[in-house]
C-alpha cells in the first residue's frame, strides 16, 4: 500500500484539518468580497448617479473575471503547485480590493472588479483540489460539501457587516474590510498553507523530497528514502492530454456538460427569481423574502450533503440531487403565485441546487490524476461561470418575447434533469473501465 493511500485511509492528522480549515477560510473570503458589490450597488448607484446598465456591468465584473480566472489560472497548479496559486490568487485578489477602495468612476471600478475576480476564479477549483487531496476517503464527501457551503457563507457575512458599515461610512468600507480579510488571509497562508503531497509527488518540482517529508513528518509517516518512481505513461502524458485521452474525455464531457447545465439553472434562479415573484405578487419585499428563502436553503444544502456523504457515495447522492431540483423546478412554475406553496418550495430549490454543486466537487476531482486534477476542475468551473453569466441575459430575452414565468421554470427543468443523467453516464464509464488513475497509483510505498 503507497503512502498517500495509507493517508487517506487513516484518521485524518491535526496537520490535515489545518490544511483544510485555512481553505475553508480563504473561500469565505473569496464569498466576502465577491458579494460586497451588490451590497455596495444601492449607495454606490445613487453617489456615481449609475444607469441600470453601468450598474449591471458592475454586477457582472467580477463574473466575467472568475471565469477568465477558472480558466487560465487554476490550470497553473498542475504545473507551479497548489500552494503557489493560492498565493498568487490572494496578491491579485489583495490589488483588486485595495484598488476598488480608491476608484474614481464606474470604469476604474469595473476593471478592479475583474481584477478580483480574476483571483477568486484562480483561487476556488485550487482550494477544491486542495481540500480533496487532504481529505480522507471516508470524509471527503462531507468535507466538500462543508467547502461548497463557505463561499454562500462568505455572501452572507458581507450582507451582515455591510448594513452598519455602509450608511456609517460610504460603500468604499465594505471593500476596506475585505481588502483587510485578504491580505490578513495571505499572511497566514504564507505561514501555515501547505503544498499537496499528490503535486509534490507526481510533478516533483525542486527539493520535492525534502518537502514531502517535511509534510510526512507533520502527519505522523516516516519519510521516503527517495520519491518513487513513475510509469512511463503518468511522465509523458501532460495535464489537457489526460484530460482529452480515453476514457477520461468522455468523463470530462459528461462532467464540464452536466455542471454547466446545474449552474444555468441556479443562476436563472437566483437572479430571476425574485424580480419573477415580485412581479406575479405586486409585492417587492416579497420578492426579496423569496431570494432570501432560497440562499439560506442554499447553505442548508450544503450541509445536508455533508451529512449525507458521511454514510452514502457522493455521485449517487448527486444524481437524486439533481433529479429532485428538476422536479421542484416544475413544481415552483406550477405554485410561484401561491405565497405560502411558493416559500416552501424556493427553499428546496435552495437546498437542492447547492447540494448539486457540493455534488459536482465532491465527484470532480476522483476523475483525474494529481497531473490534471486542477485543470480539469478549474476548466468545469469556468464553463459553468460562462454559463452562468449567459443564463440571467438569455432569461431577460425569453420574456421579452413573451414567455410565462412558469414555463421558463420548465425549461430550466431540463437542463437539470439532463445534469443528472450526465452523472449517471459518468457513472457508467467509470464502471466499465474502472476508475481514473488516482495520484497513489502512481506513487510506490518506498519508505526510509
Amino acid at each position: 500500500m503507497d503512502v498517500l493511500t495509507q493517508i487517506r485511509q487513516s484518521r485524518m492528522t491535526r496537520f490535515q484539518v489545518m490544511a483544510i480549515a485555512i481553505a475553508l477560510t480563504l473561500i469565505l473570503i473569496d464569498g466576502f468580497d465577491v458579494a460586497v458589490m451588490a451590497y455596495a450597488a444601492p449607495s454606490l448607484s445613487r453617489a456615481w448617479g449609475l444607469d441600470p446598465v453601468t450598474l449591471g456591468f458592475l454586477l457582472s465584473a467580477s463574473l466575467f473575471g472568475m471565469a477568465a480566472g477558472s480558466i487560465f489560472l487554476t490550470p497553473l497548479a498542475d504545473k507551479i503547485g497548489r500552494r503557489r496559486l493560492a498565493l498568487i490568487s490572494l496578491v491579485i485578489i489583495s490589488v483588486g480590493m485595495v484598488l476598488s477602495v480608491f476608484a474614481a468612476d464606474p470604469i476604474q471600478l469595473m476593471a478592479y472588479r475583474i481584477v478580483t475576480g480574476l483571483g477568486v476564479g484562480g483561487m476556488m477549483a485550487n482550494l477544491n483540489v486542495l481540500v480533496s487531496e487532504y481529505s480522507s476517503d471516508k470524509r471527503r464527501g462531507t468535507i466538500i460539501g462543508i467547502y461548497a457551503a463557505g463561499y454562500p457563507i462568505g455572501a452572507t457575512v458581507g450582507g451582515l457587516a455591510a448594513a452598519p458599515l455602509i450608511p456609517a461610512f460610504g460603500w468604499q468600507s465594505v471593500f476596506i474590510v475585505g481588502a483587510a480579510l485578504t491580505v490578513l488571509m495571505l499572511l497566514i497562508s504564507w505561514r501555515f498553507l501547505p503544498e499537496s503531497l499528490d503535486y509534490l509527488l507526481t510533478r516533483r518540482p525542486a527539493g520535492a523530497l525534502p518537502k514531502v517529508n517535511g509534510i510526512l513528518a507533520k502527519i505522523g509517516r516516516p519519510a521516503l528514502s527517495e520519491l518513487p518512481a513513475l510509469p512511463e505513461a503518468v511522465r509523458q502524458q501532460g495535464a489537457v492530454s489526460e484530460i482529452l485521452s480515453r476514457p477520461t474525455r468522455f468523463r470530462t464531457l459528461a462532467l464540464w456538460i452536466g455542471y454547466a447545465c446545474l449552474v444555468g439553472a441556479y443562476y436563472f434562479a437566483n437572479t430571476w427569481t425574485p424580480k419573477i415573484v415580485a412581479a406575479a405578487s405586486g409585492n417587492d419585499s416579497l420578492g426579496v423574502t423569496i431570494g432570501v428563502i432560497a440562499n439560506a436553503g442554499g447553505i442548508l444544502g450544503c450541509f445536508i450533503f455533508s451529512a449525507l456523504a458521511i454514510k452514502f457515495r457522493s455521485r449517487p447522492l448527486l444524481v437524486w440531487a439533481l433529479g429532485a431540483a428538476a422536479a421542484a423546478y416544475l413544481l415552483f412554475g406550477v405554485v410561484f403565485t401561491q405565497i405560502n406553496a411558493a416559500v416552501v418550495v424556493a427553499l428546496f430549490l435552495g437546498i437542492l441546487t447547492t447540494a448539486g454543486i457540493a455534488g459536482f466537487y465532491a465527484v470532480a476531482p476522483d476523475i483525474y490524476t494529481a497531473r490534471a486534477r486542477a485543470t480539469g476542475i478549474g476548466w468545469m468551473i469556468g464553463l459553468g461561470r460562462l454559463v452562468s453569466i449567459i443564463a440571467p441575459i438569455l432569461v431577460g430575452y425569453l420574456i421579452s418575447g413573451g414567455w410565462h414565468p412558469e414555463n421558463i421554470f420548465f425549461l430550466f427543468a431540463i437542463p437539470l434533469a439532463a445534469s443528472a443523467l450526465c452523472i449517471v453516464a459518468l457513472g457508467i464509464s467509470i464502471k466499465r473501465s474502472g476508475t481514473a488513475v488516482p495520484a497513489s497509483a502512481v506513487a510506490s510505498a518506498a519508505t526510509a
